[in-house]
């Protein structure tokens, strides 16, 4: 047979089956134990089955634990799954603008009660400072006071002026920083 008769087109050669028999080697039977690797499978199915048993009861354990610790949920609270109202967008800003600073001008340029029950009442503002600049601000009667902690160190007692007379202690000379002569 010459090479051109056994290669075919492309360089591949196909084998008969006469030619790849080999009647000197044949299946040996002691290479492996169907047996053990048998038991081998089984046994490590088994070890997964009890550490997926194991996993799924120590997730149920942690789960309740979890949900014992969760603090309580307001009752303001929406349900789960239930989204908020859409929000109420002004669509008309401008005109919103507008007419909120015709209303706060409207407080500052005229009369009205702020309070009836209590007999506060609302002045226009121009009128407010003028009965400012005749009464004065409010104070309290002043009188001496002995208390040590007035004066400078009033507020870091917790104490405010409150409009009072606070007497401050006259301090003595101020002693020089200079070294005495020598």
């Amino acid at each position: 047979m010459t090479s051109t008769d056994r290669e075919p087109q492309g360089g591949r050669h196909h084998y008969t089956d006469a030619e790849l028999h080999n009647p000197d080697v044949a299946h040996e039977e002691a290479d492996i134990n169907i047996r053990t690797v048998l038991t081998f499978a089984v046994g490590l199915a088994i070890v997964v089955m009890i550490a997926a048993g194991l996993m799924g009861i120590m997730f149920r354990v942690m789960s309740n634990q979890a949900a014992a610790r969760d603090p309580q949920v307001s009752p303001l609270a929406l349900p789960s799954g239930q989204q908020p109202q859409a929000p109420r967008l002004l669509t008309n800003e401008p005109g919103y603008l507008s007419k909120f600073r015709a209303e706060e001008t409207r407080k500052l340029e005229g009369y009205g009660w702020v309070d009836q029950t209590a007999g506060v009442a609302r002045v226009p503002i121009e009128e407010a400072k003028k009965l400012l600049i005749q009464r004065g601000l409010p104070v309290r009667a002043s009188g001496a006071v002995e208390d040590p902690r007035t004066g400078t160190h009033t507020s870091a007692y917790g104490e405010a002026s409150g409009g009072r007379t606070i007497a401050v202690p006259k301090a003595g000379p101020v002693a020089s920083l200079q070294a005495p002569p020598k």
